[in-house]
């Protein structure tokens, strides 16, 4: 009987097998690698290319940039106008509604002038009178001094002539006085417009009475306007006089370059914010109570940015293509503020990093 440890075929037949296995093995492990040959890991996907991309490249670059803030607020008058009457007065009239436009010196309300054209004729008759008692009175006084100066009549005499005289002339003057008032009054049963402006409400209608300092109508003035911002504490140390704002009014589109022009030096307790004031231009389709907000600087920081046009959006996700020693990887990133052409790059990239540009455009993006 042959030992098999001694027999050669034997022996051959184990290196045929060993060999086999190996064989099956080197295969087995190619085919799992053509498998996989297109997977990554996650978040990343990689391309070898021979040669550079013939888009345009881009650079991750780390600068300082001023720090864009917002702020809140609304359009207001600078000028907000009450018109009131100046008498006790019957609302006969009002010519005016909400939301018109005045002329200055337009009639708004049209006040009972009876009692007052009554008041005018009083005081018309008691000048008359007093105009009656200085004429007497002058002659007299002309008189004795004629007379005085003859020796005719005593010094007591010619002085309460002069006395009459002069207390004549007083009392015309108070009646004229009187009836420059009394037609002062007639004058104010119309209320006119004090300024250029828009009617924002009123107040009264026919038949009520007026009031002197009652308003009766309320408007403001359209060549008078200005944004008033509400500045939180935490920003207020940026904020100061001739502090340019750009503030944009959404309800028009229109975007307004303007400095501040006042602060309230007083926090409110409730919001915890300051009170700011910067002009407005007149005739831009502007009113008060619009919603307004202002971007301003506050200071700088160090950003990392990259092209806005490097960035491709893939679903709900942004990601973007880094060239690097010829090879081209899609990376996911996390993006930020705008600045101008660029934007701010929260994780994903570092500084000195290539990222390919779309040669469409990306001015929207």
């Amino acid at each position: 009987m042959v030992d098999p440890s001694t027999d050669p075929y034997s022996a051959r037949a184990r290196r045929i097998r060993w060999i086999a296995v190996a064989v099956g093995l080197a295969l087995l492990w190619a085919a799992l690698h053509m498998i996989r040959g297109g997977r990554i890991g996650p978040g990343l996907l990689s391309e070898r290319f021979d040669q550079v991309p013939n888009r345009p490249l881009g650079v991750v670059l780390s600068e300082k940039l001023p720090v864009r803030r917002e702020l809140i607020g609304s359009i207001q008058s600078r000028v907000p106008v009450e018109a009131a009457s100046r008498v006790s007065a019957r609302v006969i009239e009002i010519t005016v509604r909400a939301g018109d436009r005045l002329k200055r010196d337009q009639v708004i309300v049209t006040l009972d002038a009876h009692d007052l054209g009554a008041q005018v004729a009083q005081a018309q008759g008691q000048l008359a009178a007093a105009q009656g008692e200085l004429s007497r009175a002058t002659a007299d006084e002309k008189r004795f001094s004629a007379l005085f100066a003859r020796g005719s009549v005593t010094a007591s005499e010619h002085d309460a002539a002069e006395a009459a005289y002069r207390g004549a002339a007083g009392r015309v003057a108070q009646a004229q006085a009187a009836v420059a008032a009394a037609r002062a009054g007639l004058d104010y049963a119309t209320v006119r417009s004090p300024v250029d402006g828009v009617v924002v409400e009123r107040l009264t209608e026919p038949g009520d009475m007026a009031m002197p300092g009652k308003p009766l109508v309320r408007l403001y003035d359209a060549n008078a306007l200005r944004v008033e911002l509400q500045v939180p504490e935490d920003l207020a140390r940026y904020i100061e006089t001739a502090t340019p704002l750009e503030v944009r009014v959404d309800a028009t589109g229109a975007v307004y370059n303007t400095p501040v022009s006042e602060i309230v030096p007083a926090s409110d307790p409730a919001s915890r914010s300051f009170l700011v004031r910067a002009p407005l231009p007149s005739g831009q389709r502007l009113q008060p109570g619009m919603f307004a907000r202002a971007t301003f600087t506050a200071g700088s920081e160090v950003v990392l940015t990259m092209p806005r046009g490097a960035v491709e959006q893939v679903g709900q996700l942004e990601t973007v293509r880094v060239y690097s020693e010829g090879r081209i990887q899609t990376r996911m990133v996390s993006l930020g503020r705008r600045f101008g052409d660029r934007i701010e790059v929260l994780a994903g990239l570092q500084p000195g990093d290539q990222v390919i540009l779309d040669s469409v455009g990306t001015a929207d993006r």
